[in-house]
Formats: structure tokens, sequence, C-alpha cells
């Protein structure tokens, strides 16, 4: 018993408040089955019964037929004509099982006569005319009623609008204990079997707010049924066949006067008289279309059980599906009354019940609007720190003035807060050029278009990053609450991960977190090309060190040996100043082609260009156009045999590496030979630029050392000149940095092609 004490104490004051509500409005529902509890609903229950009763009642009888007291008649006899041709009409109706006169007979001279057919026919039902309570009805001429077969009183209950909706059974013994002349008719024309029937759907109703109680049949009117309906002039004259009151229950009335204006539907403003209420209704017992309200004991429990499933519905299903849930629990509410309607003949009011569905219903969503309103406030919270964190609270919205009473209004404004600082955040992260994951709870959930474009397809010499890749990374890596950064290797490239925590998960809206949960943002930096410029200078600067070494420790020797014999006279000063010129000349050019080189190795895509390779070419040739005229070299082209020689380039790394090559075969061709550059079509996507001499030629054993740096073939001397050895590495590089390559057929005394392909734009 303690843990459920414990479990009682528990329950906060809110949730006391949601049960004594609910347990008022369980109360209310099952108030639906008392008569002030059915008014409530009492004019829509009525629409809706006339609706079922359309729906689902018997067809008619066939067994019933009217004798309507009409302008016709009263034109032909008048009013003292008609009960002095009653006798008359008795005789025609000799064949019908009832008759019943619906209208007031007066005392007169034929009264006697009137008597003496009603005798004979046996078959006659008069109404109960004038009497009330403690005193029986008799204004009827005493004559007529010994005379007649049953008497009956035509006492009916009346529902919204006016509507009828049954017929009292039986009067109580202090109002002379007539039953209805319903039954009446129906019992002298032996139809008990029916009659019986009607004693299964009587129950006791309150046609009012009062205490007092009275026992009605319900009867489903489903409309003016077509019944037979005659003129009472037409009967009497003949015009109307014998037969046509064969074994029927005849009422005869009229069809104007005191009586002529009861409404049967509520579904329309249509009228009838006295007779035709009472056929219809006789009509109605015939065919079963008898109804009972379904009594406390059994329509209580159902109004607990709808009342309880909107309760279950609100409570228990999540979001959206609970409205349309709703609206299936409404729809069901009305289908219960006409189901039992339908199949068991037996009515339940709605009453109550519709008021506590929306009760229910509003509670519940008014709670869960609250819940959202104090969440989003709760996150906009969070939000503003973060925001303030970074200095973006001026993205935020303006809060609005004054306070904010419609909750529909906050709810916006408090959205449009959250969009705002939200979109600030992303785009604060996307605007990063570098990718970046967003971790919630070990796992990444969000990522920048940098990191979108990482994780795409693969470009150059980077493998296939998934985002599985990261998720390892993350679990591996990333721990702790304070930043932290370490180099790793990522699709073959390395790789600098920073790790920022940012955020906690807040634990009352995950109450099953034992913890608060960090959140983080994780960098990847690509530090390869970093490494790479960094060794790649380290090298130059080995290389320099050691290149410069030699012409330096020559300078200071030459330098020491003229200081040392500075007395002496020295006749060889202008080889002297000749030898240091030609030292720093070559320690000069050592430096420029290293930073020449270094730039092509630096080379990015990003940086290109659309250019034409012809007008690199032609640029190139035209530079050195000079030089090969003083060596009486023939220059050709560039000859091209192509229409679009366009590519993505580097213009100017372009023109040097070209320049570089010609000058190269201009140093190593002689006197009164050519050079030839020619552009030819390699495939659909690349070109071939030949550049050939007719120069000494390379040595087949020298060839595949040609671009390594500082190789010179055939000693590095030409002319005179010392070669440095780094201008062809740097034209490989460049045609490599453009996505090309490079090679050189070669034979000694005959020339050298070099051939350096291209890919095409």
């Amino acid at each position: 018993m303690l843990p459920s004490k414990v479990n009682i104490r528990r329950l906060s004051r809110t949730a006391w408040a949601r049960i004594f509500f609910i347990g008022i409005l369980l109360l209310l529902a099952a108030f639906s089955w008392h008569p002030m509890g059915a008014s409530m609903s009492g004019a829509f229950d009525k629409v809706w019964f006339d609706t079922a009763s359309r729906l689902f009642a018997h067809p008619g009888s066939n067994q019933v037929a009217v004798v309507l007291i009409d302008d016709k008649t009263l034109g032909e006899y008048g009013t003292d004509g008609i009960t002095a041709r009653t006798r008359a009409l008795l005789q025609r109706l000799d064949q019908a099982a009832s008759i019943t006169l619906d209208y007031p007979l007066g005392n007169d001279m034929h009264t006697e006569a009137l008597a003496v057919a009603m005798a004979h026919s046996a078959r006659i039902v008069l109404p109960v005319v004038g009497g009330g309570a403690g005193q029986k009805a008799d204004t009827l001429p005493g004559i007529l009623g010994a005379a007649a077969a049953g008497r009956g009183q035509r006492h009916v209950t009346l529902g919204h609008y006016g509507v009828v909706t049954g017929f009292v059974p039986y009067l109580s013994a202090t109002q002379g204990g007539y039953p209805n002349i319903v039954l009446e008719a129906i019992r002298v024309a032996d139809a008990e079997h029916v009659h019986e029937q009607s004693h299964v759907h009587r129950r006791s109703y309150a046609l009012s707010m009062s205490r007092s109680r009275t026992d009605a049949v319900l009867v489903m009117l489903g409309g003016q049924q077509p019944l037979p309906q005659y003129s009472f002039a037409d009967v009497l004259d003949g015009k109307v066949p014998a037969n046509a009151f064969d074994d029927r229950i005849v009422f005869v009335g009229e069809a104007v006067g005191e009586d002529a204006g009861f409404q049967i539907s509520s579904l329309n403003m249509d009228a009838v008289s006295r007779p035709q209420l009472d056929a219809l209704m006789t009509d109605a017992v015939l065919s079963g279309n008898m109804a009972s309200e379904l009594p406390g004991i059994a329509a209580v429990p159902i109004y607990l059980a709808i009342a309880l499933g909107m309760v279950l519905i609100c409570a228990l299903i999540p979001g959206r599906w609970m409205h349309a849930a709703a609206l299936g629990w409404f729809l069901l509410m009305f289908l219960v009354p006409v189901l039992l309607l339908a199949v068991l003949h037996r009515w339940l009011g709605l009453g109550l019940l519709p008021l506590v569905g929306v009760f229910i219903y509003t509670h519940f969503a008014w709670e869960r609007l609250r819940r959202t309103q104090n969440l989003l406030k709760r996150e906009v919270g969070k939000l503003r720190a973060i925001a303030s964190a970074v200095n973006v609270a001026e993205a935020a919205a303006p809060a609005p003035s004054g306070p904010i009473r419609d909750p529909l209004r906050e709810a916006r404004h408090v959205m449009r807060e959250m969009r705002s600082l939200q979109s600030t955040f992303v785009s604060m992260i996307n605007q990063l050029p570098y990718p970046v994951f967003v971790v919630v709870d070990q796992k990444v959930s969000v990522w920048n278009g940098a990191a979108a474009d990482m994780l795409a397809e693969p470009v150059g010499d980077q493998a296939s990053i998934s985002l599985g890749d990261v998720q390892q990374l993350v679990r591996k890596h990333c721990r702790g609450d304070e930043s932290t950064s370490v180099e790793i290797t990522l699709g073959g490239r390395e790789h600098m991960l920073f790790y920022v925590p940012y955020a906690s998960a807040d634990t009352s809206l995950h109450p099953r977190l034992e913890e608060e949960r960090v959140s983080f943002l994780v960098c990847l930096v690509d530090i390869t090309r970093i490494k790479q410029s960094i060794t790649h200078d380290k090298q130059a600067l080995r290389h320099i060190a050691h290149d410069l070494r030699s012409p330096l420790s020559t300078i200071l020797a030459l330098i020491e040996e003229r200081a040392e014999g500075q007395h002496q006279e020295t006749p060889h000063d202008r080889a002297f100043l000749e030898d240091l010129r030609r030292q720093a000349d070559y320690s000069l050019r050592v430096a420029k082609d290293f930073l020449q080189l270094s730039r092509a190795e630096q080379i990015h895509r990003d940086s290109f260009v659309p250019v034409a390779l012809l007008d690199v070419a032609t640029e190139a040739v035209d530079q050195l156009w000079p030089t090969a005229e003083s060596k009486a070299i023939e220059l050709i082209g560039p000859e091209c045999d192509l229409d679009d020689t366009l590519l993505m380039g580097s213009p100017d790394m372009l023109i040097r590496a070209l320049v570089n090559v010609i000058d190269n075969a201009l140093k190593y061709s002689p006197s009164h030979t050519a050079i030839t550059v020619r552009l030819v079509d390699e495939s659909e996507d690349g070109m071939v630029l030949h550049i050939v001499d007719q120069g000494i030629g390379i040595a087949e054993e020298d060839l595949p050392h040609l671009f390594d740096p500082f190789f010179q073939a055939g000693g590095g001397k030409s002319e005179g000149d010392m070669g440095v050895g780094l201008g062809l590495p740097f034209v490989k590089a460049v045609i490599e940095r453009h996505g090309g390559a490079m090679t050189v057929a070669s034979q000694l005394g005959q020339g050298t092609d070099f051939r350096m392909v291209l890919p095409r734009a």
C-alpha cells in the first residue's frame, strides 16, 4: 500500500484538477438520460430521429385508408347533412375491417338511424370527445356510444418544434382509462397480435421538466406515406370502387377545422389533419415502425463509454492523429443512435454528449497548446542565450509591445523568433569554408554545404568519404566538455579535426535521459596541401642552400685570392671580374628557377580561366622570335589544324612553360636549322602541342631523368652557358597542374620532339 500512496502524493495539482474536471464531464454525460439533460439537445435529437426514420422505417402496410370531409363534400352537402349521410357511408364501407368516425357527431333526428347502422356494422370506433382529469369523457350521445364497437382517446406526444413524436396508449383510470383510438381501430379490425406488439415499446416519458411521467409509444413517421385518401362525396356518389376498402382500417374525418394542423416531421413544414394523423400512426403500428428510448440502466453505460472514448483519444493519441480520431468519435456518436434505431428500434438521444465531447477535446487541446507554448518559450530563451553568446541577438524578431493575450499570436511570434535565430545559426555555419557537422547525442544530424561537397563524389586524389566515416571519427575523438583538436587521416588525405561543445540537452524535455548530453560542432580542415607546401618549401630551401653553396664558395675563394695578392700587380682583373659575374648570375638563376618551380607546384584550379592554347603558343613564339633570328634559326608556327583550342588554365604559367621549352630548343640547336611549333588533335577531349627542333638531341639514357630537378643532359653546357636543371621540372609541373601530360622523343644528332597533351575546356 505504501508505493501506491507515494504515487498518489506525487500527482501534481494540475493532474488532480484534470481528474476532477474529467469526472464532472463524465457525470454530465451520464446526466444525458435525465429529461433535463435530454432537453439540452432535444431539438437536434428530433431532427436526427426523423432523418433516421426516413432512412430505416419499414414500408407501409397498405391496410389503412382515409375518407376526408373536404371542401367538395361541404359544398355538396353542407355541415348539416354530414350526420344524415354517415349511415349511407357505412353501407359503402361494409367490407372494411374497422371504421373510425374521427369527427364529432351531434344529437339530431338522424341519430337513432345512425346508431342502428353502427350496431349492424359492429366495426365502428368513435373518439372520446371532451372530458378532463378526474372525469370520464362522455359528451357523445349515449345511443351512439352504446352502438360503437370501440371508443378511443386521441392523446399524442409532442416534441420540439411541436412535432408529433408518438401516442399515449392508455389514459389513467382517473381520466377514464380509454385506449388510444389507434389501438382501438386495430383491435376492432381483429389485429390483436399487432396490438400486443405496442406494449413492447411502451415507456414512461417526462413530457416536460416536471416530475410527472406518462406512458407513450414512439412512432417512426418517415413522411406522409402514400395512404389512399378519398373524398366523402366521391365515396357516396359511387365514384370509388366498393372493393377499395375491403379489409382495410378506414378513418373518416374532416380535412379542415380546429385539428387540421399536426406537424409530423421536423424536416419540413407539412401538416396533416386529425384523421390523417391517426391513419398515419395506425399504419406505423401495423408496419412495425414503433420505437422506444433505451432505459436508463442501458443508456447511462453507453453515455459513459462514449465520453470515456473521447478522453482516451485525447490522452493517448499523439499529434494530428488525435484530431482525426476526435472527428471519428463525433461521427460514431451520431451513428450509434441511428444503428440502434435501425436494428433494435431503440432510440438513444444524444443529450449532453456533444457538449461533453467538445469540452473534453477543448480541454486537452488547450493543455497541449499550453505545453507547446511553454516549450517554445524555454527554447527561445536558450536560443537567445546562444545568440547573445555569439553576438547575433539583433537577428531575433523584435518582441511585441505589451502583454500577448492571444495564444495563436504568441505562438506565431515565438516561431518567428525561433526561425530567425535558427536561420542566423545555420547561415553562420553554412558560410564557413570548411566542412562543419552538428552532432547531437553522439549522432551527426546536420552539416553545411562544404561538408555536403566533401561527402559527394571524390575529386582528384581524394578517396570516397561517407557519413559513416565521419560518425566513426566522432565516436573515437569527440569526448568531454572542452574544445580539442586532433590530426586525422580521412579519405586518404590529412585533416585537422576541431571539436567544440556548444550546448547540452534539456533533460526536462527528455525524461528518459538520466543526465545531460553535450551537443557539439565538428570541423574538418584539409591540411594536405598545407603540409605538402611546407614540405616543398623545406626541400626547396635545402636545394637552394646546397646549390648556392658551390658558387658562393667560389666567389669567396676568388675574393680571398684577390685579397692575398693585393700588393702584387694583377694583369687578369677582367677575367677575375668575369668569373665573379658568372657565379653571381648562376646564383640568381638558381633562385629564380626555384621560385618559378615553387609557383608552378602551387597552381590551383580555382584560379583557372578560359584560354586559347593557340594564343598561348603565339605569344611564346613572339617573345623568342628575336633570339631565334639572332642565331639564324627559323622559328616556324604555331601551326594549327584545330577549330577550338579552348582550355581552362593559367595563361601566364602556360606561356612561361612554352617559353622555357622553346628557349631550350634554341640553346641546343645550331644555326640554319628550324624549330616547329604545331597544334594537333589528340582525341575528343584533348589536344597536343609539339615543339620539334633539329638540334643536338638527347641521349637515350638521359631521357628518364630529363625532368628530375638539377639534372642536365650532356653535362649541362650549351655554348659555354651553365644550366640550373630546373626549367623542365617547371614545365612538367605546369602541364600536370592543368590536367595534362608531357613526353619527349629524341635522337642524338637529329633533334628532339617535346609533346605536351592538354585537355579541352
